[in-house]
Formats: structure tokens, C-alpha cells, sequence
């Protein structure tokens, strides 16, 4: 997966530019759920690390470091507002200290990661490094909004997941379009229940959720958006 990554690595900042309303949403939700938090932050999966270094000086961390599989875009996260960088897979991640105030796994990282029990590592590790009274932050692809795929496609999905629930039912393929380039890649999209389970195999518990629309920006129902969740460690 990360050959692709490496692939989109020199368009990464235009192609986040035109998910713009959407990521910059969610980082409005996440500013306004640290409520002044100030500290150590690690950003997972933070292609070329621009989001990151604006979320973190927007929030006053006084700690930023990022971590990204592909080679060309740690290159690029190298940047003096940044502390560290890890060239490092989700659930590759070291097993502690557990010393970061704030952990983000955003843009659907998480259905980057190959299978639930990668997947279930990654959090681990997540929550490994996550001080005791932090708050990480995950959002992820809803595999039942009707906004982005239509109405058919979900309920097309939905029957597919009551007659056979199967972990292939969420993988897609799909092509990044940019800079007169078309990359292949693979994703996973999630339900609220796969969510669910993977936080409490996690140790993981959800403090706040909500749904965003994946073009504007903007709050919407179960039906009408990505989802967002704030997360801690439990007791």
C-alpha cells in the first residue's frame, strides 16, 4: 500500500486541497473537543504532514511528531515545526512511553490498514502511546453514506451484510485523479458496528461521535456523512 502512497506523494497537497471542506471540518470538531488541550501530539498517517503541523499550532502543542509508511512522504513531513518523524506503519508503531497528550488517525488511515486484526494492532499501539487522560481521534469511511455512494449502492451494501457478513464486504478499489495522474489503491470502508468492536478489543472507549459530509463539511446524520470519534483509554 504504501507504493501507491509513494505515488501520490508529489500531488498529496493538491489532492488534499480538494477535500478541503471535509478535512478542514474535522479539524474544526477535533480543535473544539481539546478545549484548550495543550501538549504532545502524534499524527498517524500524516502523508506530507501539512494538516498536521496546522492542527498542532492551531491547538499550541508544544510536541509534533508524525509517522507515514511511505518513504516520499516522510520526506516531506521534515520540517522544522516538526519534532520527529517516523517512517513507520499504524500498527508498527512503538509500544510506548505512553507520552502523547493528543493522537490523530485521520482521513480513513485506519482502512489503509490491511484486516481487523492489523487494524485492532494499530489501536493498540495507538493507545500504547496515549497518556492517561489523552484523547486520540479517529475518522474513517462509512460504508452506508448514502450522500457519497446513493441510496442504491447502500442498501445494495446493507442486504450483502445481512446475508453474508464477510471483512470483504467493506474493501474497495478505487483511482486517485490528480495532476493528470491516475493512481490505483485500496481502502476499506466501515459500519458503526465494526467500529464499536474494534475499539472495545482496543481497550478503547468513545467519548463523542459524529458524522461529516465527505463534500462540504458539514454535520449530518448517520446516513449523511464520514465518521468521526473521539477516543480514551479505558480505565
Amino acid at each position: 500500500m504504501a507504493t501507491s502512497y509513494d505515488a501520490l506523494a508529489p500531488h498529496f497537497a493538491a489532492y488534499a486541497r480538494s477535500r478541503a471542506p471535509y478535512c478542514d471540518a474535522v479539524d474544526r470538531v477535533i480543535l473544539s473537543r481539546l478545549r484548550g488541550r495543550s501538549g504532545a501530539l502524534l499524527d498517524v498517517g500524516s502523508g506530507d504532514g501539512g494538516r498536521a503541523v496546522r492542527l498542532a499550532k492551531a491547538a499550541f502543542m508544544t510536541r509534533l511528531v508524525l509517522s507515514d509508511p511511505s518513504q516520499r512522504m516522510v520526506a516531506q513531513c521534515r520540517q522544522p515545526q516538526v519534532s520527529e518523524v517516523w517512517c513507520t506503519a499504524a500498527e508498527e508503531l512503538p509500544a510506548g512511553p505512553a507520552s502523547f497528550d493528543v493522537v490523530t488517525c485521520l482521513w480513513n488511515v485506519l482502512g489503509v490498514v490491511d484486516g481487523t486484526e492489523r487494524r485492532i494492532v494499530a489501536l493498540k499501539r495507538m493507545g500504547a502511546l496515549l497518556a492517561p487522560n489523552g484523547r486520540m481521534f479517529v475518522d474513517v469511511h462509512n460504508r452506508y453514506n448514502v450522500r457519497t455512494s446513493g441510496p442504491f449502492l447502500v442498501w445494495a451494501r446493507i442486504i450483502r451484510d445481512r446475508l453474508w457478513s464477510s471483512e470483504v464486504n467493506g474493501s474497495v478499489a478505487f483511482t486517485w485523479s490528480v495532476a493528470g495522474e491516475r493512481i490505483p489503491s485500496r481502502g476499506y470502508l466501515f459500519t458503526a458496528g465494526e467500529m464499536r468492536r474494534l475499539f472495545t478489543l482496543s481497550g478503547l472507549r468513545v467519548i463523542n461521535r459524529c458524522f461529516i459530509d465527505y463534500k462540504t463539511g458539514d454535520l449530518r446524520g448517520y446516513w449523511g456523512g464520514q465518521m468521526l470519534f473521539e477516543l480514551a483509554k479505558d480505565p
